[in-house]
């Protein structure tokens, strides 16, 4: 059986292009996300074609260079595999097996390196297609005991890894064992590459990207609420420590801040009106349309139950503290909502404006933030009626940090 390529240059020129591709997005991936094992595929791939126009200018011969790539390229990536694969504890069996396929590999390396002339040639030939096949058996069993321990350990990515092991596999065995033979040089490396490549850069970009996920999710955890996405209470305070820092710059007329607190106040009604098993979607609810509202350099933060928090910064017009706090409000009545149809939420917003004497330590500005959030409990009589309220004053404000007395 011989497989025909054509002479001309296109064939080469796309399969050259496909790998090329993936070896720069392999090295590019691997530089962005610090992810080793595509770092591994970008030096394998590298080092193939490095290989192949090396043995092509040195002369050693397209036979050798073909055989050595096709019995090298399954052990570097079976080594990957294993890698990849590989159980909390490795028993004797595993290490054993993996050092006799490491032996049995220099053993078939070492037949590809001894002349055919001074042997018997065309039974040296048969020789070492026999080995190969049988090199080729243990390779298969190794991959498929590894795989089979791998099925309900490895993410869903192992299938793409698994194809372009089993792929690179059989195509080198195809031609080390004889079955096949190609008319042009490197044809049947390049092929080998072909179906590797691609598979396992989507086996390791789809595991690195899972891995990102995981590491993300565990590194905002102390500043993400997890339901909501919003910033965490310490955010709240650290963001507000920043600007008691900056605070002399609202003293010399330039952008001032204020600090937003927003209670949904027809909480416990809708609850009763939707369902308790609506909690969740409520505060998703709300925590989306406050979003909506704010500038993207703004801050909004879940401090507890229905309450939240904005720190709006960049104001450059009195008038625009009001503006937002009408704002906020206002967002909480819109029905067109495909999470929450048809549901106003009742907004209650007290509104600070932020200017400090002198930065305000991590105690005080938790104790500061905890007391002003009191004042929804004690929200004044003249203000039953209204969903703003304008706080200018010092109660609840620590001794050690008053603010300006013409706020």
């Amino acid at each position: 059986m011989e497989i025909f390529a054509s002479h001309g240059a296109f064939a080469y020129g796309v399969a050259a292009g496909v790998l090329a591709t993936i070896l720069m997005l392999s090295l590019l991936v691997a530089y962005s996300y610090s992810e080793p094992t595509l770092w591994y595929l970008g030096a394998y791939l590298a080092c193939s074609l490095i290989f192949l126009i090396a043995g092509d200018r040195l002369q050693l011969g397209m036979e050798l260079v073909q055989r050595l790539l096709l019995a090298g390229g399954p052990v570097m990536v079976g080594a990957l595999l294993v890698w990849l694969f590989r159980k909390r504890t490795s028993g004797l069996y595993e290490k054993l097996s993996v050092a006799m396929i490491v032996l049995a590999t220099l053993v078939l390396l070492g037949m590809f390196a001894v002349d055919r002339v001074a042997t018997d040639g065309d039974a040296w030939d048969r020789y070492v297609q026999l080995y190969c096949l049988a090199w080729g058996i243990a390779m298969a069993a190794g991959f498929a005991y590894r795989s089979i321990q791998a099925l309900n350990t490895a993410g869903p990515w192992k299938w793409w890894l698994m194809l372009g092991h089993a792929a690179g596999l059989s195509v080198a065995l195809v031609f080390l064992t004889g079955f096949a033979n190609a008319k042009n040089a490197y044809w049947p490396v390049i092929l080998m590459l072909l179906v590797q490549a691609p598979p396992i850069y989507l086996a390791l970009v789809w595991r690195s990207r899972l891995l990102n996920e995981i590491h993300l999710r565990s590194t905002s955890a102390d500043v993400a609420d997890p339901l909501t996405g919003l910033a965490t209470t310490a955010v709240l305070v650290e963001r507000l420590m920043r600007i008691t820092s900056r605070s002399q710059l609202s003293k010399s007329g330039n952008a001032s801040s204020a600090l937003y607190l927003i209670e949904v106040q027809n909480w416990n009604g809708l609850i009763k009106e939707i369902g308790t098993d609506s909690n969740e979607k409520l505060l998703l609810e709300a925590a989306l349309r406050l979003r909506r509202s704010i500038g993207d350099n703004d801050l909004v933060a879940r401090i507890s139950g229905g309450r939240f928090a904005v720190i709006a910064q960049g104001m450059l017009d009195p008038n625009e503290v009001g503006s937002l706090a009408t704002k906020l409000v206002v967002s909480g009545l819109r029905i067109d909502s495909p999470l929450l149809p048809g549901v106003e939420l009742q907004f209650r917003v007290i509104v600070r404006p932020l200017k400090f004497a002198k930065p305000l330590p991590v105690a005080a500005a938790s104790e500061w933030l905890a007391g002003l959030a009191e004042r929804f409990s004690t929200w004044p009589s003249s203000h039953r009626t209204r969903s703003i309220l304008l706080v200018s004053d010092d109660i609840g404000w620590p001794e050690a940090a008053k603010p300006d007395s013409n706020v």
